[in-house]
């Protein structure tokens, strides 16, 4: 193999590009999140609303309202909740007893610049209407009866007489996809429901782009049909490469979920013929603010990589690790060689992450850029490198002569899946 490096290509790493140097004779094929086909309609959304699906527009649900409740993302989604709202006001409106709830699951609160990238320039308005789930906070909790147990809800779900979720749909590396019902469990969920949740992240039909069969999905769908469908109103939107609404669905919720992930799988996913010798999955903001998060990012892709192969890991990770749990399994559990034996433990939160790791070190090279010390990296799982650069050399001296790369752009949000001729 040539002695000769040059940059092929850049990559967004935090607020900066870095080059993705690599052998002058190295195949190199770069992936990302799929561009609106034509220009986006500017009524995408209005269109929606004015035509749901399965319900009354949005005006006539209203009709009679006393506490309708928004709920939204927090800052680890690209939701388009201004927008939304911006939408939906003048129906609001006629209902001033209105809530919006940010759906933060076991997330911290968010911070003052994610409130103002979430609600743009109606926070100031509407910032006495804002509520912030908890999570851990009993105190917030209404217990209630499911087909699985008790079941941890925010009470405010239960003291409002119309629900709005509001969500952006991408796949999610054990969920299937992000959204739907996925707004009250785990969004509005306690610690116990929401580990429960995700115990069955462990298995291994909890995949990617997978619904049905999926035990995460399939815990969620059983636990929430309490709720009455006729006072659900959901907005679903699928976003393009420039966070630009490429597709928006309005109305049952699980009809919009269901539509939406069939537009989602168009411009997220990403079909590959054979698997590459070397995937750099580049996460962008913002799950790129911490380890926890950009965990995504690997599991995603990896279906990309060879047995034998490399997966690089590329995330500033401004958080560090980013979870109290994930933390605490992990000083409980200091020897990554030895997480394969976690498979059959009972579940505790954030387990899935070890036994999940585990088997992809179990055929892959797994490494990661980061900004954080190579020590506690590593106790991760990960091979630590300090830049792109050290990483690749790493990476090209196992594949030897030649190999194929594949840079994978948003890699938090973009699929690879395997689709040989």
């Amino acid at each position: 193999m040539t002695s000769d490096w040059t940059e092929k290509t850049r990559i967004r790493y935090g607020d900066d590009l870095i080059p993705v140097r690599l052998p002058s004779d190295c195949e190199l094929t770069v992936v990302g999140r799929a561009p609106s086909q034509g220009p986006v309609d500017p009524d995408i959304l209005y269109n929606a609303i004015a035509e749901p699906l399965g319900m009354p527009v949005l005006s006539e649900f209203l009709q009679g309202a006393k506490s309708p409740l928004l709920i939204v993302n927090d800052g680890t989604r690209s939701t388009p909740t201004a927008e939304v709202l911006d939408q939906i006001a003048p129906d609001l409106a006629a209902t001033p007893g209105w809530k919006v709830i940010i759906a933060t699951g076991l997330h911290r609160a968010p911070s003052e610049a994610e409130l103002r990238s979430i609600f743009g320039r109606r926070l100031d308005s509407i910032r006495h209407r804002i509520l912030v789930h908890n999570g851990y906070d009993p105190e917030s909790f209404r217990v209630i009866e499911g087909p699985d147990g008790p079941i941890e809800l925010n009470r405010a779900i239960f003291e409002s007489d119309r629900l709005i979720p509001v969500n952006s749909v991408e796949p999610h590396f054990f969920a299937g996809y992000t959204g739907g019902r996925k707004s009250i469990i785990p969004g509005l969920s306690g610690l116990s429901t929401v580990e429960r949740s995700h115990a069955g992240a462990m298995e291994i039909t909890a995949a990617q782009l997978r619904v049905a069969g999926n035990p995460v999905r399939e815990f969620i769908h059983r636990n929430t049909r309490f709720l009455d469908s006729a006072r659900v109103f959901s907005i679903q939107t699928v976003l393009d490469r420039d966070n630009r609404i490429a597709a928006a669905f309005a109305g049952d919720i699980d009809k919009t979920f269901d539509a939406a992930c069939v537009a989602a799988r168009n411009l997220y996913v990403i079909a590959i013929e054979r698997r590459y010798d070397i995937v750099i999955a580049a996460v962008y903001p913002p799950l790129d603010m911490s380890l926890y998060q950009a965990h995504k990012g690997w599991e995603l892709t990896q279906p990309g990589v060879r047995d034998g192969g490399s997966m690089i890991l590329t995330a500033p990770c401004r958080e560090k690790i980013g979870s109290s749990f994930y933390v605490k399994r992990v000083a409980e559990n200091p020897d990554p060689a030895r997480w394969p034996s976690l498979e059959g433990q009972p579940y505790v939160m954030g387990l899935h992450k070890l036994v999940r790791k585990a088997r992809a070190r179990a055929r892959l090279h797994l490494m990661a850029v980061t900004g954080i010390p190579h020590d506690e990296v590593a106790r991760y799982g990960y091979e630590p490198h300090d830049s792109l650069d050290s990483a690749l050399h790493k990476a090209v001296a196992r594949a030897g002569e030649r190999p194929r790369v594949l840079v994978v752009e948003d890699a938090a949000l973009v699929t690879l899946e395997l689709n040989p001729h």
